[in-house]
């Protein structure tokens, strides 16, 4: 039950990075891509931190 957090925090990065991938696409602001893209991968280096603790 306690990896269940790092799962869904797993699972959230790669939402955010596939969020990232398509504001690239559709030629949004800069600003928003490298903010998902930091936010999607950091949410994933936690998850693998934390699993890997578990």
């Amino acid at each position: 039950m306690s990896l269940l957090l790092p799962y869904l925090m797993l699972a959230a990065g790669g939402i955010l990075l596939g969020g990232t991938w398509s504001f690239f696409r559709q030629k949004k602001p800069l600003w928003t891509v490298i903010v998902l893209a930091v936010l999607a991968v950091l949410c994933i280096a936690v998850a693998l931190w934390r699993i890997n603790q578990g």
